[in-house]
């Protein structure tokens, strides 16, 4: 009866259609880290003459890891060879990358699938290091660095920074805080830069960090000399000085004032009504100075950014309504100082 069983067999093999795909991954890095970005490599191998194509699917999600590259695009190798990269971002000490399905589609409809077993890791957490930066690569870089008046304490910090495919845009230095975030991320060349920001005193003069490279396997050491030589209000608008510490408004009013009561004094002493249009100006002048410094009510719930920006650093949120001194309006936002004295900006809707 077995001996039957195994003809039998052997029999519907010899009819079986051919296998004509065959699917393999790569190994993995020997160490791997939390917060790594890492490519996971697979191979197939297609016999089919007529091939067309090859379609890509996932049993399940992966697990202690998401996936940060677009959609899968299979590469061509050679005639019968294709490669995928997929990465990943490591998020748990426990990983699991998921099944991949591969499907081969030929120029007359026929297909044939292949199987690439899910991938179980171990993954590193990193101890903690207060002048880590966050970010795991091989390689980053500065590419440009400016410091800008802030306030009268503080500078604006920004600088553009570069790597290799990573973590780079969870950039983010512990001695900022709140204040810091990162405007925007662009890929360029094979890099990913992202345009950071951050508030430092404005003693600072020299900025330092480090990243982690899973390569050699320790910290590297990134110090930044800032240029504090040419210090200028920032093109963002966050360089006004504290109105309150500032006699300016004050003693442009009197002046004006004392300016708008001589005109018609002249005026009247010489009966030319000339001078009475240098007094009207005086006093238009003055009513802007007022409106300059006018007072606004900022909404219950409002958000407080650093920047004019939708993508901003929000550091605070109104849990009431509160006044605030209105310093500057820029693309529908408005610049105010807060009742603690910190500057920002508020999105004009969420003022009364």
């Amino acid at each position: 009866m077995k001996s039957k069983l195994i003809v039998l067999l052997f029999a519907l093999s010899a009819f079986a259609a051919p296998k004509t795909i065959f699917v393999s991954s790569d190994p993995l890095p020997e160490r791997l880290y939390v917060g790594q970005v890492v490519s996971v490599t697979y191979n197939a191998v297609v016999t089919e003459q007529n091939f067309e194509r090859l379609q890509t699917s996932f049993g399940s999600d992966a697990e202690g890891a998401r996936r940060v590259s677009g959609e899968p695009r299979w590469q061509r190798v050679d005639e019968n060879r294709r490669s995928l990269k997929l990465s990943y971002e490591i998020t748990a000490p426990n990983v699991v990358f998921p099944q991949v399905m591969v499907t081969m589609i030929d120029t007359e409809g026929a297909e044939d699938v292949a199987l690439a077993q899910s991938v179980r890791a171990s993954a590193i957490k990193l101890v903690a290091n207060p002048r880590f930066c966050g970010v795991l690569t091989d390689k980053l870089e500065v590419v440009d660095q400016k410091a800008d008046r802030y306030s009268e304490t503080q500078n604006i910090v920004a600088m553009e920074i570069r790597a290799p495919l990573s973590n780079i845009d969870r950039f983010r230095l512990e001695q900022f805080g709140e204040s810091q975030g990162i405007e925007r991320v662009e890929h360029k060349d094979g890099w990913m830069h992202i345009f950071y920001y951050a508030i430092a005193p404005a003693a600072m003069s020299e900025l330092n960090f480090y990243y982690f490279s899973p390569e050699s396997g320790d910290y590297k050491r990134v110090a930044v000399t800032l240029d504090l030589t040419n210090l200028q209000d920032a093109d963002i608008e966050h360089t006004d000085i504290n109105p309150n510490k500032r006699a300016f408004p004050w003693m442009n009013t009197i002046l004006l004032s004392l300016f708008s009561l001589i005109f018609v004094a002249i005026s009247f002493f010489t009966r030319k009504i000339i001078y009475l249009f240098g007094a009207i100006a005086a006093v238009a002048l003055i009513f802007y100075i007022a409106m300059r410094e006018a007072d606004i009510t900022i909404k219950k719930g409002a958000q407080i950014r650093l920047l004019p920006t939708e993508t901003s650093t929000i550091f605070y949120a109104t849990d009431r309504q509160i006044t605030a001194a209105v310093l500057k309006e820029k693309n529908g936002y408005v610049k105010i100082l807060l009742p603690d004295q910190k500057i920002g900006w508020v999105k004009a809707d969420e003022t009364q």
